[in-house]
């Protein structure tokens, strides 16, 4: 069969899946370079080639969610498509990124080191500046000025409404508990999205 990528791209990758569980298992101070390049079935020195040590390791590992939530939170206000429509298509990226395992999976291994707020911690809140919010307080501040909501701050209707959507399908799951339904996912949306026009809808 033709290999489609390099070998080098392949072993990269396989290096960045064998960190993730090993961070996921044993956070970063408890991981080893040593661990990570027998679970990617590569040599150490393959690892370090693609890696000068572990934090720069780590840090690529954070980037891939970075990436993810970029690709994830593209919104553009529409002065076309009705306000719930539109409220209802940024709630189902949220809960489509939120209730993935594998987002998850990251989520929980960069948390725990951000609460840390050791050197790495403190590089990773640099990396995370919450573009989410950033992009829906846009959102927001564009239906306000086209008419549709009415609202002192964009930024806190923003909080507001993305919250409510973590409150049930991030914080719990943080902590272990088990993704959202598809049937809960939608209640919670639904929800979500009424409050906003109940309390913003001119």
């Amino acid at each position: 069969m033709k290999r489609i990528r390099p070998l080098n791209q392949e072993k990269r990758e396989a290096i960045l899946k064998a960190a993730i569980e090993e961070f996921y298992t044993k956070g970063f101070e408890g991981s080893s370079m040593d661990t990570i390049s027998k679970l990617a079935n590569v040599s150490k020195a393959t690892v370090y080639n693609h890696f000068k040590n572990k934090e720069e390791l780590f840090l690529s590992v954070a980037t891939i969610i970075r990436e993810r939530i970029e690709e994830s939170f593209k919104y553009t206000y529409s002065n076309i498509i009705d306000i719930k429509t539109q409220l209802k298509q940024i709630a189902k990226k949220e809960m489509n990124f939120l209730n993935s395992k594998d987002n998850m999976k990251l989520i929980q291994i960069i948390t725990i080191v951000m609460i840390q707020k050791n050197e790495i911690g403190l590089k990773l809140l640099e990396i995370f500046e919450d573009d989410c919010m950033i992009m829906t307080s846009q959102w927001f501040q564009d239906a306000k000025i086209d008419g549709k909501l009415d609202f002192e701050s964009s930024h806190f209707v923003s909080k507001q409404f993305v919250g409510m959507l973590k409150s049930f399908a991030f914080l719990p799951q943080l902590y272990g508990s088990a993704m959202l339904s598809k049937e809960e996912e939608n209640k919670v949306i639904e929800e979500a999205v009424y409050m906003i026009l109940k309390l913003y809808k001119k």
